[in-house]
């Protein structure tokens, strides 16, 4: 062991070692440093989790940028002989504990190189003229094995003597081409990856100490496909849930369903484009709309390689969001209402915590406001903006964000306009829009996507602007508030098919629902909505037990209803609990039924 070594405190060969990549490995080290501790750590919680669940090639190259004392780099070889994999190294005594680990490992596979990663060095000419300080030397002799390798870098013209070690330029990491790369390399990552954009490396795991925009790690489409998995603090920042689906685009597309909303369709579009991101388009869904608003949409975004115009005959709300997300080739999906719009990097702050989370669904802020005879418009704070006064428990970048569990936002106000959901999550659960609904459809897929989604992502300080008007479907007081009862029926039975019945947060959803609906409705309708309420909450009960007590009943604002729906149960006997009743059908339960039966007077 040298001096260099010893001064720094390493290990005798013959401590205990570690298990690296399915082997034991016995490595001079610093056995209490904070360095030695996180590569340890590291490699549990990062490394051997992400390459064992990948089918890595026979052979390849693996750079190692930052490689300390070789946890990583000489497990990598050791494990995989087939590889040649090129250590990097600054800090001279753990350099001297790479180089002495790999020679006493007798590793043929392995070159150790001290240098460390620049952004400011243009090419590999000036590498060898940088100088960090002054702190570090080596010979150019040392750098013979990396300028050997075939094709991979031209021979470099080196005086005689001994150098400062060099800063090595991010372009030579690309001219490498590595299958595989580790970085930990602080406040080079932006660089690195730049140079990455257009190469071909399969493979990109590792540490990013900044929080980066995340589509400079996403390789050009020339680049061919690459899995990265990059940590940032309690954030990873990967690739591996848009495995299964290599023709989807890295990124987000936005559905706007169109009908009839010309006077606010361009401020709608310009609000999602504001921010400018590239990876974020839109795609307008004209669902047959009779006021030219299509070809306004046409005629103001032609060219613009965001926006794009689908058009379809008449089918309703959720026909066009369907339809929108069919012809999304998107990795994340959103919708919103083209009467609405956001704040400008909303939608880039929603993709990004879902990158850096992983997240099924993330979602921001929402406000109301409505527009005066003179222009200006007046906003009002959501319901939820009590709830959300505080910082949030996690930091991303310039924002916070807390996890708030689909439980409390199933008994919320729908909102699925100001959300992001990952693609995969929603065809895995099969969650889609029911298309035979013509109006609050969004209450339907608002609580599959909390059930199935565990927690959200709530993002402060990105609001999605909710906008108030006479013609919203909310503001009609007509029939279509009957589509209630068929799709919570239909949950019901989804609920019943998958096993799933922690129902109570869907109960309390369904009486908040009558509450708001009978209250809304003409007052022709309320005694048949009286009714039809009666009805679905016997059945509720003969389905699955007294799972909604008198209590709860009283809170409804529907006159006398927990007494009636007493009368109701008694009226059907006491036969034991079955799951078949929510298999039956009521005419009053179906908005189309009631239309007819009014219109025949």
């Amino acid at each position: 062991m040298n001096a260099r070594a010893k001064r720094f405190g390493a290990a005798e060969i013959d401590a205990p070692g570690h298990v690296v990549f399915g082997q034991t490995l016995h490595l001079d080290c610093d056995p209490g440093s904070l360095a030695t501790a996180r590569e340890l750590r590291d490699l549990q919680a990062i490394y051997e989790p992400f390459l064992a669940s990948r089918v890595l090639p026979q052979a390849g190259l693996c750079l190692d940028l930052g490689a300390g004392a070789g946890w990583f780099g000489l497990g990598f070889a050791s494990a995989f002989k087939g590889w040649t994999v090129i250590c990097v190294e600054p800090d001279p005594a753990r350099f001297d504990l790479l180089q002495q680990n790999a020679r006493r490992l007798g590793l043929k596979n392995v070159t150790c190189i001290r240098a460390a990663v620049h952004p400011d060095a243009q090419d590999f000419g000036d590498a060898l003229k940088a100088v960090l300080a002054g702190k570090l030397r080596l010979r150019p002799a040392e750098f013979q094995p990396l300028l050997a390798l075939p094709g991979k870098i031209a021979p470099v013209a080196g005086g005689d003597g001994t150098l400062s070690c060099p800063a090595l330029p991010p372009g030579l990491i690309a001219r490498l081409a590595p299958d595989l790369l580790r970085i930990d390399a602080p406040g080079a990552e932006a660089a690195i990856a730049l140079a990455l954009k257009d190469v071909r490396a399969g493979f990109v795991v590792g540490r990013v100490f900044p929080c980066l925009p995340s589509d400079l790690f996403i390789p050009a489409p020339t680049a061919g496909p690459r899995q990265f998995y990059l940590v940032h603090g309690e954030h990873v920042l990967r690739r591996d849930y848009e495995d299964n689906f290599p023709a989807r685009r890295p990124g987000l597309d936005v559905v706007v369903a169109m009908f009839n909303t010309r006077a606010f369709i361009e401020d709608c579009i310009d609000s999602v484009l504001a921010d400018g991101n590239p990876a974020i388009r839109v795609l307008v869904v004209d669902d047959g709309s009779t006021d030219g608003c299509a070809d306004h949409v046409a005629a103001l975004y032609d060219g613009n390689p965001r926006v794009r115009l689908l058009r379809k005959a008449n089918g309703g709300c959720a026909s066009a969001r369907n339809f929108g997300r069919r012809h999304s080739d998107a990795s994340h999906i959103a919708f919103i209402d083209a009467d609405d719009r956001v704040d400008p990097g909303m939608f880039t702050a929603l993709l990004e915590t879902a990158r850096y989370t992983g997240a099924f669904v993330a979602e921001g802020e929402f406000k109301t406001f409505t527009t005066g005879p003179d222009g200006i418009d007046s906003f009002s704070p959501s319901y939820e903006a009590g709830l959300y006064q505080s910082p949030g428990n996690h930091r991303l970048a310039a924002f916070d964000y807390d996890w708030t569990p689909g439980s409390e936002m199933i008994v919320g106000q729908p909102s699925i306009w100001r959300r992001v959901h990952r693609r995969d999550f929603l065809d895995r659960r099969n969650i889609w829009f029911p298309e035979h609904v013509r109006a609050f459809d969004d209450q339907m897929f608002q609580i599959l996507v909390c059930q199935h989604a565990g927690a959200i992502a709530h993002v402060r300080g990105h609001a999605y602007h909710y906008r108030q008007h006479p013609a919203q479907d909310i503001k009609q007081g007509d029939e279509r508030h009957f589509y209630s009862f068929n799709m919570f029926r239909a949950i019901f039975l989804r609920a019943l098919d998958e096993g799933r019945l922690d129902l109570g947060p869907v109960f309390r959803s369904l009486l908040n629902t009558m509450s708001w609906s009978y209250r809304g409705l003409r007052e022709d309708l309320r005694h048949i909505y009286q009714e039809a309420a009666v009805e679905f909450l016997a059945v509720i009960d003969r389905t699955f037990g007294e799972v909604i007590t008198p209590q709860m009943l009283a809170e409804v604002d529907i006159p006398g209803l927990d007494y009636l729906v007493r009368r109701k149960i008694e009226a059907m006997g006491h036969p034991p609990v079955n799951y078949a009743m929510m298999r039956l059908e009521s005419w009053r339960w179906q908005p189309e039924f009631i239309r007819m039966m009014l219109a025949a007077g």
